[in-house]
């Protein structure tokens, strides 16, 4: 069965720079990678207009309630920071925090799983990136079940201490899932992806969630496209950067 190609929420353009960061993964286990990305946020001052977070920025997440975690707050206070200082910052959940919902006195955009906008004269899909690995169908099922509202309401209604338990326990079955996947049912389907930017009419798709850290350059019948991949922070990390003339992946700086 083909996948089916979600509606998009249409956004309006864009302002420059933009940068899109996501798959950082950050978690006390860690702190290399959660001391990096404190020191990269709070370098972006001056230096961009729109902060995208595209999802795996937490390692998990279970609920309002971790937002008051000291090691949580050392990146919403830098996040509100920014915000405080005239940057759009938006957040779009990936597979492991697809339950985040906001913390207090950060005012930021919550973004659904698939968001349309404007880069100048391109437009440019938005995406964590797991909705385009067609060929993980257990994947696929159970991000289906974990999202679904019974599921959400028995997460809500559990003690946060119940709830942060059961994570680390979803986190174990899922890393021990991936050890026995095939590699290549999870990778993204650049069939489906060429398909999304068809029907989408769109110029550049942007993702992470595989990691790969990578740029495709095609050429659809003289059409310029740009599938941009993110690279997680436990590699050294990547971002997306349009600077109101090209889109690049770069390495965080």
């Amino acid at each position: 069965m083909t996948a089916r190609v979600p509606v998009p929420l249409d956004l309006p353009p864009a302002d420059p720079p933009v940068v899109v960061v996501g798959d950082v993964h950050l978690s006390p286990d860690h702190p290399d990678v959660a001391d990096a990305f404190e020191a990269w946020l709070a370098g972006l001052a001056g230096r961009c207009a729109t902060l995208v977070l595209l999802g795996d920025v937490f390692d998990a997440w279970v609920g309002r309630a971790q937002g008051r975690e000291p090691f949580v707050r050392r990146f919403t206070d830098r996040l509100a920071a920014l915000r405080a200082g005239g940057v759009r910052v938006a957040f779009q959940g990936g597979n492991r925090d697809f339950a985040f919902d906001g913390v207090d006195g950060l005012d930021l955009e919550l973004w659904p799983d698939v968001v349309r906008t404007r880069w100048g004269e391109r437009t440019v899909v938005l995406t964590h990136g797991d909705l385009l690995c067609s060929a993980d169908a257990r994947y696929q099922r159970l991000r289906r079940l974990l999202r679904s509202a019974p599921v959400g309401a028995v997460r809500a209604a559990l003690p946060y201490a119940a709830a942060r338990y059961v994570a680390r326990g979803l986190r174990r079955l899922s890393e021990r899932e991936v050890a026995r996947k095939p590699y290549a049912t999870m990778g993204l389907d650049y069939g489906l992806v060429r398909r999304w930017l068809d029907v989408l009419d769109a110029d550049v798709l942007v993702a992470g969630h595989v990691h790969t850290g990578v740029h495709h350059r095609r050429d659809d019948g003289g059409r310029r496209r740009d599938v941009l991949v993110l690279k997680d922070w436990d590699a050294g990390g990547g971002v997306v950067v349009w600077d109101g003339r090209t889109a690049a992946l770069v390495a965080p700086t």
